[in-house]
């Protein structure tokens, strides 16, 4: 699985940053966990971003939504 996040709507459009991706259990359940480190966030500059997400089959990406997704960044999330 991969996703990205742009500028954009366009998959040539200007990459803001990109997810790690991971399954929360054994990934039969569908379940992904999306995450961005701090050292990527606190360089992002854009209040708004689309991101895709492609799930990856035969080396082939097929992409999981019918458009990119809004992503809107504000405030720090902290733990």
């Amino acid at each position: 699985m991969q996703s990205d996040i742009r500028v954009a709507k366009s998959l040539t459009s200007e990459l803001i940053a990109s997810w790690t991706i991971s399954f929360v259990t054994d990934g039969r359940d569908g379940e992904i966990l999306l995450t961005l480190d701090h050292t990527i966030t606190e360089k992002i500059t854009k209040t708004i971003g689309y991101m895709d997400l492609k799930w990856i089959r035969g080396g082939q990406p097929f992409p999981v939504f019918d458009e990119p997704l809004e992503v809107i960044f504000k405030d720090s999330v902290t733990a």
